[in-house]
């Protein structure tokens, strides 16, 4: 049995449920309050659990594999092996304040990444105040209560309302696959299924499959002009002077490859959309 603790709210807990369904792990029923559910493969199972207490199941042993923020197992500083970084969830923690404030001997940081900050502090040599923050963080130093923060951001648009200003960005973090040492070694293969069936989604994500048909003569031109990830693939055709051609190349090029496939005299071209790549 391999149990997989993933967010039961906040925001990544639709993209993880997301990334597991498109992986072959994804729940039989989502029931947000049941704290474990059956997933579509058998011997697997779900663990609804909260993302900052993720690390912690996976280092005990209660989870096998988790899905959490890089920031959280910086904080925490979990005994967890990082096993994939995933798509989705990317932010920044940062360090803000209002304008013309110094960085100097003395300041108050309100946040809640008491690690983190410690650390980032010895770095820069700066002895503050540290004071400890678990909500409404943002507007401390508009109420006297901080000089700065140390949090959170994805857009800066909250920073923003509150009149606060990016001073430094001490992490980027995003979601991030973590598994237990103990059953990474003893149940190694399983995992690494998973690891493959994760790894082949995101491999997938924003690129397309490419086909059309072009003579032989023009192929042999601009072979080495047709965007692929290794290679192409080339296909003979019941017309001798032409040959099929399968691609795979990024989706948001699509519309400009087929413009230039098009001048070369490409033709019968279809796009298709790709749930996996196995590279």
């Amino acid at each position: 049995m391999i149990k997989i603790a993933v967010p039961n709210k906040g925001r990544m807990f639709k993209s993880t449920i997301e990334l597991l369904k498109k992986s072959g792990y994804g729940p039989k029923e989502l029931n947000e309050r049941k704290l474990s559910l059956e997933t579509n493969h058998d011997g697997i199972k779900i663990l609804f659990m909260r993302t900052e207490e993720i690390g912690f199941y996976v280092e005990s042993n209660i989870a096998d594999l988790g899905i959490t923020g890089y920031d959280i197992v910086v904080e925490k500083k979990f005994s967890i092996e990082k096993i994939l970084d995933l798509n989705y969830g990317s932010c920044q923690l940062v360090l803000a304040g209002l304008k013309n404030k110094k960085i100097i001997d003395g300041i108050k940081i309100a946040t809640k990444y008491r690690n983190i900050t410690k650390d980032f502090l010895k770095k820069k040599g700066i002895n503050a105040q540290i004071i400890d923050s678990q909500g409404a963080t943002e507007i401390k130093p508009q109420l006297g209560l901080a000089d700065f923060i140390i949090d959170i951001t994805s857009t800066g648009t909250t920073l923003e309302v509150n009149g606060l200003l990016i001073y430094d960005v001490i992490l980027k973090s995003n979601a991030i696959l973590i598994g237990n040492k103990k059953s990474l070694n003893k149940k190694s293969e399983e995992i690494s299924d998973i690891k493959l069936a994760i790894q082949s989604v995101i491999s997938a994500e924003n690129r397309s499959y490419l086909l059309f048909n072009l003579s032989k003569e023009i192929l042999d031109k601009i072979i080495d002009k047709i965007p692929c990830m290794r290679a192409p693939t080339i296909v003979k055709t019941s017309n001798e002077k032409m040959v099929s051609v399968q691609t795979v190349v990024p989706t948001n090029e699509v519309s400009k490859i087929i413009k230039e496939l098009k001048i070369f005299g490409a033709s019968d071209i279809l796009v298709l959309d790709i749930k996996r790549v196995v590279i």
